[in-house]
């Protein structure tokens, strides 16, 4: 794998990325059990209001720059 990846980066025609995914988020105030991710902590429902709309978050990163892009689908 380390001989692909030296030849993409020799190659001025080429862009070497990376792709992943992270696990589905529930839209609402209800994700993660009423914990909350931040400076400061969000009020969060206790419970799982069985939400329809859930969000996958996403990210691209160019290897040669290190420049990320992040995205959110809806699911």
């Amino acid at each position: 794998m380390k001989r692909e990846n030296s030849a993409a980066d020799a190659d001025p025609q080429s862009v070497r990325i990376s792709i992943d995914t992270k696990a589905v988020i529930n839209i609402g105030p209800y994700s993660r059990g009423g914990l909350s991710r931040g400076l400061r902590p969000v009020a969060a429902a206790d419970h799982d209001m069985m939400t329809k709309q859930k969000l996958v978050p996403g990210g691209i990163l160019e290897m040669g720059s290190g420049k990320p892009f992040l995205f959110f689908t809806e699911s």
